[in-house]
This record gives structure tokens, C-alpha cells and sequence, in this order.
């Protein structure tokens, strides 16, 4: 499929692995250049690693962010337009779907849920538009089902997403 993406500039949010690599790997299999991003660094620097190794080490960037910090995807946007000078496309992925089975989870875990699952998504969106109005860029978000139907999953997991 040729989705016109020949050296666009994409970044992917939460891609050390599962969901994030797979989409990593399919805007590489376009011809786009990629910038991967999680808050760890062994897996995210293994990923890259083995991306590099199939598309090429020029192709493949890759930076440790927290997604739910608006100092580091400051930084993150800094080493954007330093390597890129822009961006044409966003791709927040951040999400993690542990929680616990309470109905309503204590003020603590709400809270981080909501921010691992929706503010992380919300700032990596109001970072990075500016951006991507100067680039006519897009940006994606992925979410779950959970935020449409009722089929048991977590309460605060549901309603971030």
C-alpha cells in the first residue's frame, strides 16, 4: 500500500513495544522516518535497535519521554525541531490498562490511570499542534474499546480512554 508517506517525519508515543512498535513498523514499511518514544530505556533502545537493523540506522530516532510531564515533551519537542526542524505526524499512544478491580479505585490510582491514559494524550496533543499546523500534519490518537462499551473492563480505565 503506498500511503504517500516518503520522508515524513512521524512520532510515536509509547512505542517500545506491542501497539506502538507495530505502528513503528508499518510507517517504516511507508518510507516515513521515525522518532519512537516511552519513558523507559532497555526496551525503547531495543526496539530501535532492531528497527534500525531492518530499515536503516538513519531512518529510526528514538528518545526516552514521559508523556504525562510537560517539561519532557518540552524536550522532547526541542529534539524534534533540532533533528526534524518539524513534524509531520503524532501518534499518541501512551496507555497502560492495569488497574484494579474496585468499582471506584482510591484517589491515588484514579489519578495515575487518568494520567497514563488520558493526560498523556491531552499535553502530547496541545505540545505538539502548533507543529503540526505549520506542517498540515496529523494527529492520531489510540485509544480502546473500554471508552464505548461496557464489557468489564477497569472503571477508571474506561472512562480515561
Amino acid at each position: 500500500m503506498n500511503l504517500n508517506l516518503d520522508n515524513k517525519h512521524c512520532l510515536i508515543t509509547g512505542a517500545s513495544q506491542g501497539i506502538g512498535a507495530a505502528i513503528a513498523e508499518r510507517f517504516l514499511d511507508e518510507n516515513a522516518n521515525i522518532m519512537i518514544v516511552s519513558r523507559g530505556s532497555e526496551k525503547l533502545f531495543e526496539t530501535k535497535g532492531l528497527l534500525q537493523s531492518q530499515y536503516g540506522e538513519n531512518r529510526v530516532e528514538s528518545a526516552i519521554c514521559d508523556c504525562t510531564d510537560k517539561a519532557s515533551l518540552e524536550s522532547l519537542k526541542e529534539t524534534i525541531l533540532q533533528r526534524w526542524g518539524g513534524v509531520d505526524i503524532v501518534i499518541a499512544n501512551v496507555g497502560d490498562g492495569r488497574s484494579v478491580p474496585d468499582a471506584l479505585p482510591d484517589e491515588q490510582q484514579w489519578e495515575r490511570t487518568w494520567n497514563n491514559n488520558f493526560q498523556s494524550a491531552l499535553l502530547t496533543a496541545r505540545t505538539f499542534l502548533p507543529m503540526l499546523q505549520k506542517s498540515n500534519g496529523s494527529l492520531l490518537f489510540i485509544s480502546s474499546i473500554t471508552a464505548l462499551e461496557a464489557f468489564g473492563a477497569p472503571v477508571d480505565y474506561s472512562t480515561a480512554k
